[in-house]
């Protein structure tokens, strides 16, 4: 007998509706498929808390801001780990049951493949907030998180698999994938399903931040093979907001042709204040810096002279999911780290000649690999500010690139530090989970 008021899957339909779980209008918290992590939108040097804004900030956000070692009370949910744990355990649902069910096999194998892409995701979400950054000599001793590949709740051990271990299965899980799933979603308003450019995108990030260069650039072009749209910056309707005028829904969402796989941050409504250090690297006509609406202009913010992601706040939500910008921005990186600097400058200008105002762009012409693969790094990080990686970058810049960047703040009168090679860049676990599973074990802290 089926439980009342709750639904046993049992045929393809089923397993869809699993899949199709989203939540984009933002009526509620939801453990959907179109959301992402947040926690470290609070961890880099892209976005700040002052003084005053503290003062309406959660506690958990200053914790994570100052890198806390216990962000999250013994009684508290950490919404990272259970939005992105709730979703695996539904790609796991449709793994184990969804081929012993009648119908259409080509569906079925869609489904395992959009179930398996999911997973990915979720899983470097997890290994890269909670782990130290992946390296081939110690990825195999560096622990992340536990990896759970079934539906089972009953004598589970929850011991944390390694980063190796963590980065194996997403490789294996999108390598598998690719194949059993369509080109693109059949339309915009279906964006959030997993599709061959997505996991092309998704493969291409991994490779890159493993430092398979040739790897990540093959994936990058299978993916821009697919869809290689940029919009133009200059057609974008401007709107004034609080007094100021700011090119308006650059966070768009399914209409837009530059995103191929839609996600959300999970923290919606809370105002990102730039840091200077950000702030200033957008150029005279880049257009990008209108996203930033000055926060003295924010009556809940007064009296602080700086710039807030308003484009954020006016859609209601923080898109972090995948864009051709990433993509084009991945294949200038390992084209200028394998020695291919001019292909990185034309990725380069291909992409910042549709964000200056018009007429005023200068392209770049620098053919020295260094400091073109500064340029990239710059880019990246103005283009995808507020996307959830620039806390990933910083420590693989730190580990492959001896890059140095320590991270400060200053708040209420008391510094804080993240300097590199500190274990405090792997994430500490939720008090509550550790407690429940002892087995997990907490990460090591300086």
């Amino acid at each position: 007998m089926e439980p009342k008021g709750t639904v046993i899957p049992n045929k393809i339909e089923d397993y869809r509706l699993l899949l199709d779980q989203v939540n984009l209008d933002y009526g509620g918290i939801s453990q959907g498929f179109s959301e992402g992590y947040y926690k470290t939108d609070f961890m880099t040097d892209d976005f700040i808390i002052t003084d005053i804004s503290a003062s309406r900030m959660l506690q958990e956000k200053l914790e994570m801001f100052t890198w806390n070692d216990n962000i999250y009370n013994n009684d508290r949910e950490d919404p990272d780990w259970q939005r992105l744990y709730s979703q695996i355990y539904v790609t796991n649902i449709v793994l184990e049951e969804i081929m012993e069910t009648s119908g259409d096999a080509d569906v079925k194998a869609q489904l395992v493949g959009e179930a398996k892409v999911h997973r990915a995701l979720a899983y470097f979400a997890l290994a890269n907030m909670h782990g130290l950054h992946y390296n081939p000599a110690t990825a195999a001793n560096n622990l992340a998180v536990p990896l759970r590949l079934g539906t089972d709740l009953e004598n589970v051990d929850l011991s944390r698999a390694s980063v190796q271990e963590i980065y194996a299965l997403i490789i294996a899980d999108i390598e598998s994938a690719i194949e059993d799933l369509p080109e693109t979603p059949k339309d915009n308003s279906f964006k959030h399903r997993p599709s061959k450019i997505s996991a092309y995108t998704l493969l291409a990030r991994i490779y890159l931040y493993m430092t398979e260069y040739e790897k990540s650039r093959d994936a990058a072009n299978s993916a821009l093979a697919i869809n290689s749209t940029l919009k133009d910056y200059n057609l974008f309707t401007e709107r004034s907001f609080f007094g100021n005028v700011i090119v308006y829904d650059l966070n768009r969402g399914y209409d837009d042709d530059e995103i191929i796989w839609l996600k959300a941050s999970g923290n919606r409504f809370t105002t990102l204040i730039a840091s200077n250090e950000l702030y200033d690297l957008f150029e005279p006509n880049d257009l990008r810096s209108s996203r930033f609406g000055p926060t003295f202009d924010l009556t809940f913010i007064p009296d602080f002279e700086s710039y807030a992601l308003g484009a954020y706040l006016i859609n209601g939500y923080k898109g972090s999911g995948f864009t051709v910008p990433e993509i084009l921005l991945m294949r200038a990186e390992c084209n200028v780290r394998l020695g291919q600097t001019s292909l990185a400058v034309n990725d380069l200008n291909t992409l910042r000649e549709k964000r200056f105002a018009t007429d005023a762009y200068t392209p770049i012409t620098s053919t020295a690999q260094n400091e073109v693969l500064e340029l990239v790094k710059r880019e990246r990080r103005m283009e995808l500010a507020g996307n959830g990686l620039r806390f990933f970058d910083i420590k693989r810049y730190n580990e492959f690139d001896n890059a140095n960047i320590t991270l400060t703040r200053t708040l209420n009168g008391k510094n804080f530090t993240l300097a590199p090679g500190s274990n405090n860049w792997a994430i500490p676990i939720g008090q509550k989970y550790i407690l429940q599973n002892p087995e997990m074990g907490q990460n090591i802290r300086d």
